[in-house]
């Protein structure tokens, strides 16, 4: 059987081609791999289902360079939210014109690096963050275009909510057309060219996509129309989810697309570039973080297997209190009779990788393969947390494992420290 990059081929995982075993061997664990046919299968779903959309990728779902320069070679546009984000965009190779730059918080020195880089657009958070920008653009001779994040009243349902509330994203719905109106007057270099909206994240319902564009589309048209402004482009976000639990179905990428298409016809909404962000969508599934059985034990009626990799390597199962789909890699054609505790090596008790997964009989030394850890897996971890080494991160292409981040040491840990 196969399910995107993973196959099984007798009792073995396979990934892209090689086996999970092999793969572990060669570059010990714990470890991220990714597969780079499942990265370009998605980005070009993305293209063939939604062709009036730009697509671009967001840098902190996988901030890995092997990842980020396949991406940059198919084609898609590149989403930052920092300084040093921006430095690796670059070295991906996305051209300036294709970078977006979002995000709270963004600092004079992150600003003024954007502008001289020549990105394409800014997501602007605030006014504050707008006079800013316009501040400095007018120093370095630059006219920037800009989208307003709008914190909208309504969200979607979804793991993540981004806006309806108070939020430190975006400007208020009800507040930033008059907010707009006192600032414009007095821009020098900020060029309001449309607006951001990002409502949630992890989405599978499409008709809750499709009812944030419906509302996106009209926000923009009244927005636009209320202070006078030419409509340049419309950033809808992101937040295309990928399933984690068996019982989740993948989003319908194919009716979306088609429901998109009539949406924008029917509301005859052309001229402006339509922007899509997405990050977990294109990069979750290639992904399997693999680890090792240190330790096995039973207390008060319970299985633990202790693994060498933890929350410290791998957060997101802790931080978002969900199991990825978790295999042991080598035992796929055994009976699932055993509940276990998958616990990593960090010293909290917070720390695990899944909470009752049920999995062949364990045996010290047995690799344990966890999905979807392509998005917010290495990005997002405590990766210095108790010393313990960086895990190496391999792209398999074309049958062939390519190292992208070497394997880190014990005394990374006295790296940059002047005591």
């Amino acid at each position: 059987m196969s399910s995107g990059g993973m196959a099984v081929t007798g009792s073995q995982l396979w990934i892209g081609g090689l086996a999970a075993r092999d793969l572990a061997e060669q570059f010990g664990t714990p470890l991220y791999v990714y597969d780079a046919a499942v990265v370009r299968r998605q980005y070009r779903a993305l293209r063939r289902y939604l062709p009036q959309f730009e697509i671009f990728y967001s840098l902190k779902a996988n901030a890995s360079l092997a990842v980020a320069k396949l991406l940059a070679a198919e084609g898609a546009g590149c989403e930052i939210a920092s300084g040093g984000e921006l430095v690796l965009a670059q070295a991906a190779g996305f051209p300036a014109d294709k970078i977006i730059f979002a995000g709270p918080g963004k600092t004079d020195d992150e600003l003024a690096d954007a502008l001289k880089a020549g990105i394409l657009c800014f997501n602007v958070e605030s006014s504050g963050e707008l006079e800013r920008l316009d501040r400095i653009a007018s120093g370095l001779g630059r006219k920037p275009l800009c989208a307003i994040r709008i914190n909208t009243r309504q969200t979607a349902q979804a793991q993540e909510q981004m806006v309806g509330g108070p939020s430190k994203f975006g400007w208020d719905q009800e507040q930033a057309a008059s907010q707009l109106a006192a600032l414009l007057p007095g821009l020098r270099s900020a060029q309001v060219a449309g607006i951001h909206v990002y409502t949630a994240s992890g989405v599978l319902d499409p008709k809750a996509l499709l009812d944030n564009a419906q509302r996106t589309v009209a926000l923009a048209r009244d927005l636009a129309s209320e202070l006078a402004l030419p409509l340049r482009l419309v950033n809808f976000g992101g937040g295309f989810g990928v399933p984690y639990a068996a019982d989740q179905k993948p989003l319908a990428l194919d009716y979306l697309g088609q429901k998109l298409a009539a949406l924008l016809a029917r509301e005859n909404f052309v001229g402006p570039r339509l922007f899509l962000e997405l990050g977990r969508f294109l990069v979750a599934e290639s992904g399997f973080f693999l680890t090792r059985v240190i330790d096995l034990k039973t207390s008060r009626g319970r299985n633990f297997a202790v693994t060498d990799g933890g929350m410290n390597q791998f957060l997101r199962p802790v931080f978002m209190e969900l199991n990825h789909p978790t295999m042991a890699a080598d035992k796929l054609a055994g009976d699932s009779a055993r509940l276990y505790q998958l616990a990593g090596p960090c010293c909290t008790p917070i720390d695990f990788l899944a909470r009752d997964v049920r999995l062949p009989a364990l045996e010290v030394g047995d690799l344990i393969a966890v999905g979807n850890a392509g998005a917010y897996g290495f990005s997002m971890s405590m990766l210095y947390f108790l010393g313990h080494p960086l895990p190496a991160e391999v792209l398999v292409d074309g049958g062939k494992a390519i190292l992208a981040r070497r394997r880190g040491e014990s005394g990374d840990c006295l790296v940059n420290q002047l005591g």
